[in-house]
């Protein structure tokens, strides 16, 4: 067979042991995360709500800029907020291409 040093069978060895351990280690890591049972993002956690968001929220949203920001709220107060995320298609400078795109980024709670 191969013959190998004391050195060299110790060495052998000592990474079989390693992998073992590392392999062990990551199913036991798996099986037992806590990670998981932790984390339970929700639907609109990076979500913007239409009808609570102020001028500068707005702006800080892709997509919207100052006159943007502004017409929305206009649209906000002038009736009592949204009553669906459809209700963007009514302010101008939001096309289909736009809505499609912010229909993404916001919610109306």
């Amino acid at each position: 067979m191969l013959s190998l040093t004391k050195e060299e069978r110790k060495v052998i060895l000592f990474l079989i042991i390693v992998a073992l351990v590392g392999i062990g280690v990551n199913f036991l890591g798996k099986k037992y995360s806590s990670i998981q049972a932790l984390v339970f993002p929700g639907e609109n956690i990076f979500k913007v709500d239409l009808n609570k968001a102020d001028k500068e929220t707005l702006i800080s949203v892709p997509g919207i800029g100052e006159k943007l920001a502004q017409r929305i709220m206009e649209y906000q107060k002038q009736n009592g907020g949204f009553r669906n995320l459809e209700d963007l298609k009514m302010i101008k400078g939001i096309n289909g291409y736009r809505y499609n795109k912010l229909k993404e980024l916001f919610f109306v709670e």
